[in-house]
């Protein structure tokens, strides 16, 4: 099934914005062989790509979000950790897949852009332009194979433009080892390439700086990933974090953001309705959980983060975070507050815990949301420290699609999560299911065991 999306995506072709592509909100087009013929041509085919991002991304984060513990489905509050099956029967449900054929789309996108990109004449394309669109394309096949390999495991590795179905007839899953090496390739490949430019939502310098501390955190190279975050927070003129918190929901492109997805009320962004109750213009599939509502609540925990959530005349808190009612509302990929909390992490994992200066990492976050700093004692250990931060992370980050993840990488998942669904002291049930209709469709891949 993969292949057939990739030959889809390769067959349809759509017209592309003429706006300034640096301002607005990317528009759809497909990059194929036949388009990349120069420099316009080649920007234009990296929207599309942008477009194949916006495609997957959303149903992704939401199906991260449903399957943790912040967020529950409307019609069962009490099922807190749902079980995964392979054979869901709406995009925006979890057990659809999370978005796996539609990162494979934009995968096939930003393959026709490297290649073809990188193929133009010197006469057809200036240097910083063919720079900046490879760079781009190859921080967006970064993104979309860092998402696949957190979500699935190892997967298929694609790098090569799709031109026919066929073509990756025989082509096994990667080991999650594997698809982690494509992952920093692609973003060595486009720190070479883009320059320090912020655009918020296209990507730059620091867009790969920001993901680069995700990778080396997730791979526990925590010297790497301290390295990287700092790359970021030390450029206090192009970040800063915002005050009071919804502000950077509330606008798009704040000084908060590294790289985001932007929509408007012609391109909506995909999760909202799923969010809004009917009278803010949803359908309300999903509730915040009501015990993390609590937490929110909280002034020593959630502090202004409280603002995330909003009380409905049936007793229940819809999401806010993507509350805009012409589903204008941004997907945040990076942020500056992730930075924090990535290095704050990084410094009490080290094989020698630097604890002071991940409590002040911390307490930056903290402070930023009206909460209390952390204060150390005598007593006060790292594991102390880590646990703080694992939970500033799901307060700070709380509907970005990070607490599944955070909670699987750190190895807590049997503990955190099996206590609200004993499956989930099974180690295999910490991936999602590969989508029942792509291994049909499919006899080269292989299903997760646990999903068998």
């Amino acid at each position: 099934m993969i292949k057939k999306y990739l030959y889809i995506a390769l067959l349809a072709l759509a017209a592309t914005s003429c706006k300034d592509v640096l301002d607005t909100t990317p528009e759809t087009t497909i990059s194929d062989a036949a388009v990349i013929s120069d420099e316009k041509s080649a920007t234009a085919a990296l929207i599309g790509v942008y477009d194949g991002v916006q495609g997957y991304f959303g149903i992704n984060q939401l199906a991260h979000n449903v399957i943790a513990d912040n967020l529950v489905n409307t019609t069962a509050p009490g099922n807190i950790i749902p079980t995964l099956v392979a054979s869901g029967t709406s995009a925006f449900d979890p057990t659809s897949g999370g978005g796996y054929a539609a990162a494979y789309v934009a995968v096939n996108r930003a393959n026709f852009v490297i290649k073809n990109t990188k193929a133009l004449a010197d006469a057809l394309i200036s240097t910083t332009a063919r720079n900046q669109v490879v760079g781009e394309a190859y921080f967006l096949r970064a993104l979309a194979y860092f998402d696949l390999v957190r979500t699935y495991g190892g997967v298929p590795l694609i790098l090569e433009p799709t031109v026919s179905a066929s073509q990756y007839d025989g082509v096994k899953r990667s080991t999650v080892a594997e698809t982690y090496t494509q992952v920093l390739a692609d973003l060595d490949n486009a720190e070479k390439l883009l320059t320090t430019t912020i655009v918020r939502n296209r990507a730059n310098l620091y867009s790969v700086y920001a993901l680069k501390a995700r990778y080396y955190l997730y791979n526990s190279n925590w010297d790497k990933a301290d390295e990287y975050a700092t790359k970021v927070i030390s450029n206090t003129t192009g970040f800063k974090l915002v005050k009071p918190y919804s502000t950077l929901y509330t606008t798009a492109k704040s000084t908060e953001s590294i790289f985001e997805l932007t929509f408007s009320n012609s391109d909506k962004n995909p999760i909202y309705t799923y969010l809004l109750s009917a009278a803010d213009g949803g359908r309300l599939d999903y509730i915040a959980e009501a015990g993390f509502v609590q937490l929110l609540l909280d002034p020593n925990k959630g502090g202004a983060r409280k603002s995330l959530v909003k009380l409905l005349s049936s007793g229940s808190y819809s999401v806010t975070e993507y509350g805009n009612q012409d589903g204008s509302s941004s997907l945040f990929v990076l942020r500056l507050a992730e930075q924090y909390l990535i290095r704050a992490e990084a410094k009490a994992k080290k094989s020698a815990p630097d604890l002071a200066n991940a409590i002040a990492d911390l307490n930056v976050i903290r402070t930023r949301s009206d909460v209390p700093a952390f204060v150390s004692s005598g007593s006060t250990t790292a594991n102390d420290v880590l646990l703080a931060i694992e939970n500033e992370r799901r307060y700070e980050l709380a509907y970005e699609g990070h607490r599944f993840s955070d909670i699987v990488r750190t190895g807590r998942a049997a503990a955190v999560f099996g206590a609200l669904n004993p499956l989930f002291t099974d180690a295999g049930r910490w991936v999602f299911p590969i989508p029942y209709s792509q291994i049909i469709a499919d006899p080269d891949l292989e299903q997760n065991p646990a999903y068998k």
